[in-house]
């Protein structure tokens, strides 16, 4: 009997997050942090509480650690957003702008890269439009 060790694809492990319904206290989300898209449990428990969540829909994720369906209540529509941190793209932006009349748009090059590599590994979120579940980083491929 071989038992043969699972493939692990190095790409798609990153920081997760899941923000489940509270069970006891209405219109609030509970939150647990994971070792990326493929460390999900079928039950979590809330600090503090007896309380236990339930995740049913295992069947939602893909492969490749993405979602078509919300693990939770097994919605199937996700509407997919991007949580920015506008402040230090904004400054970067003012650093570029202000000096580019004298130095024929190169400041402007020079901040071009890092404002990408700030929008790029932005947390993807995927939130439920039923049960208003949320699950960040659920994406393919690693972060830049």
């Amino acid at each position: 009997m071989s038992s043969a060790a699972a493939k692990i694809n190095e790409n798609v492990i990153r920081w997760s997050e899941i923000r489940l319904p509270h069970p006891s206290k209405s219109g609030e989300l509970a939150t647990w942090e994971m070792d990326g898209p493929f460390a999900l449990r079928r039950y979590y428990r809330v600090d503090g509480e007896e309380a236990v969540v339930k995740i049913e829909h295992f069947d939602c994720r893909n492969d490749d650690g993405t979602l078509s369906g919300c693990l939770f209540c097994g919605g199937k529509s996700l509407e997919r957003r991007t949580d920015v941190n506008w402040k230090p793209i904004i400054i970067l932006a003012v650093l570029g702008l202000a000096p580019a009349y004298w130095t024929y748009g190169l400041t402007l090059l020079l901040v071009a890269y890092p404002i990408w590599f700030l929008l790029a590994s932005s947390p993807k979120t995927d939130k439920c439009t039923s049960c208003s579940s949320e699950f960040v980083n659920f994406c393919f491929g690693p972060r830049p």
